[in-house]
C-alpha cells in the first residue's frame, strides 16, 4: 500500500524544480525595478528579493531531499515501477536545469553561464538519447556519476545560498571586499565547473556504451 510513496516523491520534485525557477523569475523581475525605485521603494524590493531568494534555496533544498529519499524508499519497500524510472531523471535533470537558469538570473556572469549552459545542454541530450530503441537496456554503473550529482548539488546549494540568506555577500564577493566571501565563491563555481566537465564525461561513457561496436 506505500508502494505509491516514491513516485509521489518524484512527482514533488518536479514541484519543487518549477518552484526553483518561479521563485528567481519573480526576484529578477523584482530586480529590474530597483533602478526606478525610490528609496523606500528600494528598501521594500530589497526585501521582496531576498524573500523569493529563500524561496528558490528551500524549495532547490526540499527537491534534494526527495532526489534521496525517493531511491532509498522504494529500495527499502521493493517498490519499482517503470512510470518512477522513466520520471526519476527527468525530475532530477528539472531540478538541477531549473536552478541554474535562476544562477544565471541572479549572478549574470560567465562563470555561470558557460557550466550551466553545459550540463543543461548535456542533460538535454541525455534525455533525447535515453528515448532510443537502441539505448532502451543500456545500463553503464558509473561512481563518477554519483560524484557528479553530489558536486551539482553541493555547488547549486551554495550558489543559491548567500542571495537567499546574506545578500550583502554576493557585492562584496564580487568587488573582492571580502576575501573569505571571494574564496567561498571561488570553491563553489570550480566546483560547478568540476560538475560540468564530470557532466561532460559521463555522457561520453554512455555514448560509447550506446555505439554499435
Amino acid at each position: 500500500m506505500l508502494a505509491w510513496i516514491p513516485n509521489a516523491l518524484t512527482i514533488s520534485r518536479c514541484g519543487f524544480a518549477l518552484l526553483v525557477l518561479g521563485a528567481a523569475l519573480n526576484a529578477a523581475a523584482s530586480l529590474a525595478l530597483l533602478d526606478k525605485a525610490t528609496d523606500d521603494e528600494a528598501a521594500r524590493l530589497a526585501t521582496v528579493i531576498q524573500l523569493w531568494h529563500q524561496v528558490a534555496l528551500l524549495a532547490f533544498i526540499g527537491g534534494a531531499i526527495t532526489d534521496f529519499l525517493d531511491g532509498w524508499i522504494a529500495r527499502q519497500l521493493n517498490a519499482t515501477s517503470r512510470f518512477g524510472i522513466w520520471l526519476d531523471p527527468i525530475a532530477d535533470k528539472l531540478l538541477v536545469g531549473f536552478a541554474l537558469l535562476g544562477l544565471a538570473m541572479t549572478l549574470q556572469t560567465l562563470l555561470i553561464y558557460i557550466p550551466a549552459a553545459l550540463i543543461i545542454a548535456r542533460d538535454l541530450f541525455m534525455t533525447w538519447l535515453r528515448t532510443r530503441p537502441e539505448a532502451a537496456s543500456v545500463i553503464v554503473p558509473s561512481n563518477l556519476a554519483k560524484v557528479k550529482t553530489a558536486a551539482e548539488m553541493a555547488a547549486i546549494g551554495g550558489l543559491l545560498a548567500p542571495p537567499a540568506m546574506a545578500p550583502e555577500l554576493v557585492g562584496e564577493a564580487l568587488s573582492g571586499k571580502d576575501p573569505a566571501a571571494l574564496a567561498g565563491a571561488a570553491g563553489l563555481l570550480i566546483l560547478l565547473w568540476i560538475a560540468a566537465a564530470l557532466s561532460l564525461y559521463t555522457a561520453a561513457q554512455y555514448v560509447r556504451a550506446v555505439r554499435p561496436k
